[in-house]
């Protein structure tokens, strides 16, 4: 009987082990940001994209707002820092590397159109 048993556990321990896969997950290439950002058509939208910031962030919701007619108004200058771009909120707090917002983290190609536009003024272009 405890022989059986002890199979038993090995058999079931073995298909446990057996059935784990690991899907390595290689890391997208950071494309460079280069000539001026847009914050209409480059930076608004990662915002809105898929509600990763606008599900929460809307009008009644958790401030700021970030959906399409009062994300400018509401990032600057509250969130944005024109003398030090990379202490910016708006770019450390969802950050890929600096992330305190741990719901919705930017990705690195996010994060560097988002620090590029702050560099260059934070402009409602």
């Amino acid at each position: 009987m405890k022989k059986r048993l002890i199979f038993l556990i090995t058999v079931l321990l073995s298909l446990f082990v057996a059935g784990c896969k690991y899907d390595f997950i290689l890391p997208v290439p950071e494309v460079p940001v280069t000539g001026d950002v847009s914050f209409a058509t480059q930076v608004a939208p990662i915002f809105s994209t898929g509600g990763k910031c606008t599900s929460c962030h809307k009008p009644g919701g958790q401030s700021p707002d970030f959906t399409a007619g009062a994300a400018y108004t509401s990032i600057v200058p509250a969130l944005v820092n024109t003398g030090t771009p990379a202490q910016s909120m708006i770019y450390t707090f969802p950050g890929p590397t600096t992330a305190t917002h741990t719901w919705k983290k930017l990705s690195a190609g996010e994060a560097a159109i988002i620090l590029q536009w702050i560099t260059q003024g934070a402009k409602n272009n």
